[in-house]
């Protein structure tokens, strides 16, 4: 993994931080509260995919802005056209 792609993906997740985390609150800690936890196995894969989600999109957006700013940089050097796609 390229530095400036890690670089996008660290700045993403600082940046979503505060909103991510009360998505965590909203969608676990609130029902985890109120009882919701004690429907087993329902819960359980409903936890999983509220906490392993939004890393992974994070992940893939984060490096897909990074290649398209790379083929960005790379179409200017070249001095190809933007219509020419």
């Amino acid at each position: 993994m390229s530095r400036s792609i890690l670089q996008t993906i660290v700045h993403a997740f600082r940046r979503v931080a505060l909103p991510l985390t009360w998505y965590y609150v909203v969608t676990l800690a609130i029902p985890i509260a109120n009882g919701a936890a004690q429907a087993g196995a329902v819960f359980v894969r409903h936890a999983l995919v509220v906490i392993v989600a939004p890393p992974v999109l994070i992940v893939l957006a984060g490096a897909g802005y990074d290649a398209v700013r790379w083929l960005a940089r790379g179409r200017r050097r070249t001095g190809s056209p933007a219509s020419a796609v």
